[in-house]
C-alpha cells in the first residue's frame, strides 16, 4: 500500500498546487494528519507553501513540490531515461556525429530516445482516428511522466502534463522537452506543437495537436477535459 507521504508527493506532482483540504479528501485521512505530513515535508525541503487569500475568512495555505521534491519524485524517470540514452548513443552513426557541434549531437541523441519511447508504446496507440489515438496516448505516456490529460478544444486537442519527468536536465537543455514532443508526434502520426514547458517556467507542459477534417466532425465533445482515471496512480486534476 502506498504511504501517505508518497501519496502526497504523487498527487502534488500530478495535480500541481493543492490545499490541505483537497489532499486530505483525496487521500482519505483527516486534515490534521495531512497537515503534519506537509509540515515535515516542508521542513525537509520537499515542498513549498504559500498563502492564498479568500473573499471571506482566513487565507488558505497551498502546497507544491519544491525543485528538490520534483527531483525526488522523478528518480524513476531519470533511471528510465538513462537506460535509453546508452543504447541510443551506441546506435548513432558516424554520419550523425561527424562534423557536428555538441548541441547538434545531443539533439540527435534525444531523437533516438524519442524513437525508443515511441517504439515501446506503439502497441498501446492503435486507434484509427486521431481522437482515439489522442486518448490512448494519455494512458500510454502517463507512467512516463510525459502526459496526464487531454482537452478537446474544438479545432485542436490540448495535451497537458503538470510535472516534469526530468526537470533539472530539461532546465539546462531543451533536448529533453523536444524528445517528449517528438515521441508524442511519432505515436500520433500527426503534427504536435509544444507551446509551454515547466522547465521554461510554465505552469504545465502543453502540446497542441490540430485536427483533420474527420476529427472536426466530432466537435460536439469539445471543451471537455478528459484526465487519466483508469490508469493506476493517476487522479483527476482540480479545475
Amino acid at each position: 500500500m502506498e504511504k501517505t507521504r508518497d501519496q502526497v508527493m504523487r498527487l502534488l506532482h500530478e495535480r500541481g498546487e493543492s490545499s490541505v483540504a483537497e489532499l486530505a479528501e483525496t487521500v482519505g485521512v483527516s486534515e490534521g494528519s495531512i497537515r503534519r505530513h506537509l509540515d515535515l515535508m516542508v521542513a525537509d525541503g520537499l515542498l513549498v507553501s504559500r498563502f492564498q487569500r479568500q473573499p471571506r475568512g482566513r487565507p488558505v495555505t497551498r502546497y507544491a513540490l519544491s525543485e528538490d521534491g520534483e527531483e525526488a519524485r522523478s528518480s524513476g524517470h531519470y533511471q528510465r531515461l538513462l537506460s535509453r540514452l546508452s543504447p541510443a548513443l551506441s546506435n548513432m552513426t558516424t554520419e550523425e556525429i561527424g562534423g557536428q557541434d555538441g548541441q547538434a549531437v545531443l539533439d540527435r541523441l534525444f531523437d533516438h530516445v524519442a524513437q525508443s519511447v515511441a517504439d515501446e508504446h506503439r502497441g498501446q496507440v492503435t486507434g484509427i482516428s486521431l481522437d482515439e489515438r489522442v486518448h490512448q496516448i494519455i494512458l500510454a505516456l502517463s507512467n512516463e511522466g510525459i502526459l496526464q490529460e487531454v482537452e478537446d478544444a474544438g479545432d485542436f486537442f490540448r495535451l497537458r502534463n503538470s510535472g516534469c519527468p526530468y526537470r533539472s536536465t530539461a532546465m539546462e537543455n531543451h533536448a529533453c522537452c523536444a524528445a517528449d514532443r517528438r515521441a508524442i508526434e511519432l505515436l500520433l502520426g500527426a503534427p504536435v506543437e509544444q507551446v509551454m514547458t515547466v522547465a521554461e517556467g510554465g505552469q504545465v507542459c502543453e502540446y497542441l495537436v490540430p485536427k483533420g477534417e474527420d476529427d472536426e466532425q466530432n466537435n460536439e465533445r469539445a471543451g471537455g477535459l478528459i484526465p487519466v482515471v483508469a490508469q493506476k496512480g493517476t487522479v483527476k486534476r482540480d479545475e
